[in-house]
């Protein structure tokens, strides 16, 4: 994961507007041209690093929880009107899209097995019945009928350990694979709120500039760059460079987590389905050939 730096001493209008030639960006940790607002970026990352390590943050109160939701609902009406720029988070976009594809294409693949598994199990229970009635069996001898009432229920038998083997090692598969995908899928989710958190930010210290306000935030950076505890970004009363280091510092965090499980994730994508087929293949093939080694060992 590549972050982007700039060098220091940049003057706060150039920032703005290299970031608006740029367009807006979703969160520096996506590789793209991201240049954060400002030089405390050291510091920002060493503490990303310390919460990776497991140091625990505050859970938010609910002013906190109301004002980010109120902040991404301004956000998302304003890009809906044209009157903000759609994130460039192509990566996750993509991502996201081909998630839910894959979710849907493993629960119609599961759905597809537990009918064709079912009809089996029909099939051996109509079986079983239907040797088991004596008067649809044409044989004179009394043994004779008991035999194949036995083999109709062995039949039987045999498609309920088949159903069992196939919970077991095909359905469970595809149940522990879609809870990863959609795990994957909600961290997704959860992060898109987060870019609306950082674009928001950026939009609200944009504005504040250009009404001129710059030896404000000047002031507000000399402030930041002499405290490098994360927890004061999670004040209510945060600046709006605060807010905004927060807001990347979060998007970092959420990015980091989902790009560690794609890594460990991924390569396993291809070959799960084809491998999931073959053995449910195999568990089909050895149902059969039972049920015909039953019939030909009656003859």
């Amino acid at each position: 994961m590549v972050f982007a730096t700039r060098a220091n001493g940049k003057a706060a209008k150039e920032e703005v507007k290299q970031d608006e030639e740029g367009g807006t960006d979703s969160c520096p940790v996506l590789g793209e041209d991201e240049m954060p607002i400002s030089d405390v970026q050291s510091h920002r990352i060493r503490d990303v690093r310390r919460i990776d390590n497991g140091v625990l943050i505050p859970k938010r109160s609910l002013a906190q929880r109301i004002r980010s939701y109120k902040n991404r609902f301004v956000q998302r009406a304003l890009v809906a009107c044209h009157l903000a720029d759609l994130s460039k988070d192509l990566m996750f976009k993509q991502e996201q899209t081909s998630n839910i594809v894959t979710i849907e294409r493993l629960r119609t693949i599961r759905s597809s097995l537990v009918a064709h598994s079912q009809s089996i199990v029909r099939l051996s229970t109509a079986i079983c019945c239907f040797t088991g009635n004596s008067a649809r069996v044409h044989e004179d001898a009394h043994k004779a009928q008991v035999d194949v009432a036995k083999e109709g229920y062995r039949i039987h038998e045999y498609s309920l350990v088949f159903s069992d083997q196939v919970e077991e090692t095909i359905l469970t598969k595809i149940d522990n694979r879609l809870a990863e995908l959609e795990s994957i899928h909600f961290l997704i989710e959860e992060r898109a709120k987060l870019v609306l958190d950082v674009e928001y930010a950026k939009r609200t210290l944009a504005v504040e500039q250009q009404k001129g306000n710059i030896n404000s935030i000047a002031d507000r950076k000399q402030a930041v760059r002499l405290n490098h505890d994360v927890m004061h970004f999670m004040s209510s009363n945060s600046t709006l460079l605060q807010q905004l280091e927060h807001a990347q510092l979060e998007c970092e965090r959420a990015t980091r987590s989902i790009t560690e499980q794609l890594k460990s994730d991924r390569p396993n994508q291809d070959t799960d389905v084809s491998k999931l087929f073959q053995e449910y293949t195999r568990l089909v093939a050895e149902f059969f050939e039972r049920g015909v080694d039953l019939l030909d060992g009656a003859k």
